[in-house]
C-alpha cells in the first residue's frame, strides 16, 4: 500500500518524540511504501533531514508556510480573486467567529472552496482578509445568541493592527491546501494541525481517505501555549481556527488513532464519533530498551527531555532542593537540554539551581545517544510537566526497568498504572516526597522497577503498535474490514 505520511515541524527534519515515532512506523511497516510530506514554518536547515529515512520512504516533500506570498504561475485572474474572496467571506463570517453548528458548516464550506482554488496559487493571495474579518467581527458583536445560535462566546475588541496580524497568520495557516494531492492509497496525518489541511485537500480534490493520529491533543497544546505577545483578539482568532479545524478533521477522518484514553475523552468532547477512535499506545522495541541493573554511585534522580516551559523544571528543581534535605548525597541529572540564548527558559533553570545552592548536586548534560544511557545512571526517573499526551520518557524508563515518578497530567497516570508513582502537577512537596521515598527504600524501588518493565513489555511493545496501524491502514483501504484494531491501553483500576 502507498501511504502519504503528513507531518508538521518534526519528521524527518527535527528530532523529537513524534519524529522518532514516525521513523519507527516507517521502518517497522516496511511492506508499505511511504511518501512523506513535511509542513514547516520555516525552510528546513541546510544540514538536511535529522533522520535517515528507510528505503520504503519513496519520496520526501517539504512545504514552508511562511515562504514568499508570490503564487506559482504569476498573476491570477479576476474571477479567481472573486471566488477566493467569496470563499474567505464564508470561512470568516461565521466559520471563524461563530461557535455553533452553522459556523462549523460554513468553516468547512469556505475551506473546501479554498482547496478547490489552491492549485492556482496560495489560497488567500490577494484577498482582503483583514477587511472581511473586521466586518465579520463587527457583525458577530452585534448579533445575539438567541437570534443565531452561533455566537456563544463574546469576542474581544479587534483593532486594525490585530486584523492585519490575523490576516497574515491565516494566510500562512491555509497554505497547505495548495499541496498537490499525493498519488497514494491513503493519507496519514500526524497531528490535528496543518497536516490536516493537506489531508482534507487530498480527500476533497482526489477522494483520498485519511487516518488521523494524535499523540498529544494539538488543540489543547495551542490553548496551553497561547499568550503574549499576541493580543486577546489575535489569540481568540487563532484558537477558534484550530478548534474548528480539529473538529472538522475528526468529522472527515476515516479513522482516528489516539495514544491514550485521556486523548480520547478530549476528542469525543469535540465531536469525534466513538466508533472512529482506536486507542493505539506508542510502542518501543524491548530489545532496544533492555532492563538495566541498579545504578551504582550516589542516589540519583534522572530527567530526560527538552528544556522548555511546558516541562516545568522549576518544580523539579524546587523538589530536588527538598530531597537534598533528607538525602544529602542525592544527585539530579537533566539530560538533553535545548541550548538557548540569554533570557531563555534554560537560563532561568540555571539561575534557580544557583539560587537554591544546588550547583554541585545538579548536572545539566548535553545530548545523549539514547535515553538508555541516561536511565543507566539513574535510580529514579522523573517526568514533571504541565502537558503530556503521549509520555514517551515514562515508557522508555519503564521499559528500562526504572521506578518512575510522574506528574498527573495527560496520559501519565494511565500509562504507569500501579507500576509507578504519580503526584499532582506543580507540587514540589509531593514530588520531593515521592522521590525521597524511592531513593531511601530500595525494596520499593526494585518492586516498582520490576512491575514497570513487565507492564511496558506487555502493553507498549513495538509489535503491538505496528500491528494496530497495519490493521487501520487495511481497514481504511477496504471499508468492509473492521477499522478498529483489537488493541487498547490498559487503565489503572478506577480510571475514568
Amino acid at each position: 500500500m502507498r501511504i502519504a505520511l503528513l507531518t508538521e515541524a518534526t519528521y524527518p527534519y527535527a528530532r523529537s518524540g513524534v519524529g522518532a515515532w514516525c521513523q519507527r512506523l516507517c521502518t517497522g511497516l516496511s511492506h508499505h511504501e511511504y511518501e512523506v510530506v513535511s509542513v514547516t514554518g520555516t525552510a528546513p536547515g541546510g544540514a538536511g533531514p535529522a533522520y535517515r529515512t528507510p528505503g520504503n520512504v519513496a519520496a520526501l516533500r517539504s512545504m514552508t508556510v511562511t515562504a514568499s506570498t508570490t503564487p506559482p504561475g504569476g498573476r491570477l485572474s479576476r474571477a479567481r480573486h472573486r471566488r477566493a474572496g467569496a470563499a474567505a467571506a464564508t470561512l470568516l463570517s461565521r466559520g471563524l467567529v461563530g461557535d455553533g453548528p452553522r459556523g462549523t458548516a460554513m468553516f468547512r464550506d469556505g475551506l473546501r472552496r479554498l482547496a478547490d482554488l489552491a492549485p492556482a496559487g496560495h489560497p488567500l493571495h490577494g484577498v482582503p482578509v483583514a477587511e472581511i474579518l473586521t466586518d465579520a467581527w463587527r457583525a458577530a458583536g452585534a448579533a445575539s445568541t438567541e437570534d443565531t445560535g452561533d455566537f456563544t462566546f463574546p469576542l474581544p475588541p479587534l483593532s486594525p493592527r490585530d486584523a492585519q496580524r490575523i490576516a497574515v497568520l491565516l494566510d500562512h495557516a491555509v497554505r497547505p491546501l495548495a499541496a498537490p494531492p499525493p498519488e497514494v492509497d491513503l493519507c496519514h496525518a500526524v497531528g490535528a494541525g496543518l497536516p490536516l489541511l493537506v489531508a482534507l485537500a487530498a480527500k476533497w480534490r482526489a477522494g483520498t481517505p485519511f487516518l488521523l493520529t494524535e499523540h498529544g491533543i494539538y488543540l489543547r497544546e495551542r490553548y496551553l501555549t497561547a499568550g503574549d505577545p499576541d493580543s486577546p483578539a489575535v489569540r481568540a482568532a487563532v484558537l477558534r481556527f484550530y478548534r474548528t479545524l480539529s473538529r472538522l478533521g475528526y468529522a472527515e477522518a476515516a479513522a482516528i488513532a489516539t495514544a491514550s484514553r485521556f486523548n480520547r475523552r478530549w476528542e469525543l468532547r469535540h465531536g469525534a464519533h466513538p466508533a472512529k477512535i482506536a486507542i493505539v499506545p506508542n510502542g518501543l522495541d524491548p530489545a532496544a530498551y533492555p532492563p538495566l541493573p541498579e545504578a551504582g554511585g550516589p542516589p540519583t534522580v534522572g530527567w530526560v527531555g527538552r528544556i522548555g516551559p511546558d516541562r516545568d523544571l522549576h518544580t523539579l528543581i524546587e523538589a530536588f532542593a527538598r530531597v537534598r534535605g533528607r538525602v544529602p548525597g542525592a544527585r539530579l541529572r537533566l539530560y538533553d537540554p535545548v541550548e538557548e540564548g540569554p533570557g531563555g527558559y534554560a537560563e532561568g533553570c540555571h539561575d534557580l539551581i544557583a539560587r537554591r545552592g544546588l550547583g554541585a548536586a545538579v548536572t545539566v548534560t548535553g545530548p545523549v545517544r539514547t535515553s538508555v544511557e541516561a536511565y543507566a545512571d539513574s535510580h529514579v526517573a522523573v517526568l514533571g510537566t504541565v502537558a503530556e499526551g503521549a509520555p514517551y520518557p515514562v515508557i522508555e524508563a519503564m521499559m528500562c526497568g526504572r521506578a518512575t515518578v510522574g506528574a498527573d497530567v495527560g496520559a501519565v497516570a494511565e500509562t504507569v498504572g500501579e507500576a509507578g508513582l504519580v503526584v499532582p502537577p506543580g507540587d514540589p512537596d509531593a514530588l520531593a516526597a515521592a522521590c525521597t521515598g524511592l531513593l531511601l527504600d530500595p525494596r520499593l524501588r526494585h518492586r516498582l522497577a520490576t512491575a514497570a518493565r513487565r507492564r511496558a513489555v506487555e502493553h507498549f511493545a513495538m509489535d503491538r503498535m505496528l500491528d494496530a496501524y497495519d490493521d487501520l491502514y487495511r481497514g481504511i483501504r477496504s471499508p468492509g474490514r473492521a477499522q478498529e484494531p483489537t488493541l487498547a491501553l490498559p487503565f489503572a483500576p478506577g480510571a475514568a
